[in-house]
């Protein structure tokens, strides 16, 4: 018995030593923080959204520090650890995503809470640091071209082949997606791409005789022009 309540009296504590003091609690959340901060940056010069999202930028510095909250509780506290993986199995999140990009940057902020709650500060910092540089640098890279949908108007007389020559002109690449000729009216869906953002270029198919009306479109079904 006398070896049993030893036994017990060593888990203790090293349950007790394994409490965090308050430096280092504040100390992690810092450190969490200013590397989501890193990460708000990086996502700001790479969103690839119409308007920025403002909402879902404020949490991702808030899930790296609840994340981190989390991470520091577990591995500070068997006893706690247990009961909050009960009551994480019980919630579900139903909250959807429709970028994956984002998706990716929520995962990143996510993976620097655990890092850092769990004393992983060197990992989390030079992590953070690579994987933003290299998400800057392939979005410099431009490997990738960006598919649009371009809609032309057109009522009274028109010249077919000036309206493909002003197109290939801005576009090497497109295709024609729908062509509808009515008597007095027509309209032209062409899929165009480019590697650069042309949407300032299109001002040559303005000025074609019998063209009303230019708009370009990203596969989103935003207005780019």
């Amino acid at each position: 018995m006398n070896g049993l309540f030893l036994a017990l009296s060593d888990i203790l504590d090293q349950i007790q030593s394994m409490e965090l003091s308050v430096t280092e609690i504040i100390l992690n959340l810092l450190i969490a923080f200013v590397l989501s901060l890193w990460v708000l940056f990086i996502y700001k010069l790479s969103y690839q959204t119409t308007v920025y999202n403002k909402s879902f930028s404020m949490t991702l510095p808030v899930s790296a520090l609840v994340t981190a909250m989390v991470i520091m509780a577990v591995a500070s506290n068997i006893v706690l650890s247990l009961g909050m993986v009960g009551a994480l199995s019980i919630v579900r999140f139903r909250t959807a995503i429709k970028n994956p990009l984002d998706t990716i940057f929520m995962f990143w902020t996510i993976g620097i809470g655990i890092t850092v709650g769990a004393n992983s500060w060197l990992l989390a910092v030079i992590g953070s640091i690579v994987i933003g540089l290299c998400i800057l640098m392939v979005q410099s890279l431009e490997l990738f071209t960006t598919p649009f949908i371009l809609i032309v108007r057109i009522s009274g007389e028109f010249d077919e082949d000036e309206l493909l020559n002003a197109v290939k002109s801005i576009y090497q690449k497109y295709q024609i997606r729908n062509k509808t000729i009515l008597e007095d009216k027509a309209e032209f869906t062409f899929e165009v791409r480019g590697q650069k953002d042309f949407s300032k270029k299109i001002n040559p198919i303005k000025t074609l005789k019998g063209v009303d009306q230019v708009m370009l479109l990203s596969y989103r079904g935003d207005y780019v022009i």
